[in-house]
């Protein structure tokens, strides 16, 4: 878990602000913020690929990654890239309420693959997972996933329009700040749920949500 938290500090926050801080000057920002992101990418990549095996949540942040850096190339300054995001964080939002919507909390699919992870089949776990009586933690914990989004694009809105992209270390370094304050609280989110999950054998009556 120690040595994930250092090598995710080290590809998603070092690298950008390295590429900032010491080739700036030699390089467009608008470029610097693109080369900055590159590593993280192949970082995320090397990871999904590793765990030989599909998963929904490393599938899903492959994605958000993938994204970003395909909205820069389409961009065409630095400011634009700085609000990228932003921009994907909204669509994050949108994409949990629409699952939420249709009765399938994106939340409980990192359960499924933590478990899994884990050794206990996905069947067995989306079996448990979506029986009635805990259903409704999951649909809870994709709100607190939304939740974590709106604080980002508060903070980073907030930071791009006072700053501009000459605050790119502060922009950064907020950003990072917000992700692991949360990624704590998730931690004890996550610890609550399955302290709270109903294991019993399901009745009759209960049936998968």
């Amino acid at each position: 878990m120690k040595k994930r938290i250092v090598l995710d500090l080290f590809f998603y926050l070092a690298m950008p602000l390295i590429a900032w801080n010491v080739l700036r000057g030699h390089f467009s920002d608008y470029l610097l913020i693109l080369i900055g992101l590159v590593p993280g990418l192949i970082y995320t990549l090397g990871s999904f690929m590793k765990e030989r095996e599909w998963s929904v949540s490393g599938l899903f942040f492959l994605v958000i990654i993938s994204a970003n850096l395909t909205l820069n190339l389409l961009s065409s300054t630095a400011e634009q890239e700085l609000w990228n995001p932003v921009w994907l964080s909204y669509a994050s939002i949108v994409f949990y309420a629409m699952t939420m919507l249709a009765g399938r909390p994106l939340g409980i699919f990192f359960f499924i693959d933590y478990a899994h992870s884990r050794g206990i089949p996905r069947e067995r776990s989306r079996a448990l997972y979506r029986r009635k009586s805990n259903i409704h933690y999951f649909y809870k914990f994709t709100a607190f996933l939304m939740l974590r989004e709106v604080a980002s694009i508060a903070v980073k809105t907030y930071l791009i329009e006072r700053l501009g992209v000459a605050g790119f270390n502060e922009i950064q370094l907020a950003s990072s700040a917000i992700n692991y304050a949360f990624t704590g609280l998730m931690v004890m989110v996550i610890i609550y749920i399955l302290r709270h999950i109903d294991h019993s054998a399901p009745t009759e009556q209960e049936q998968p949500a």
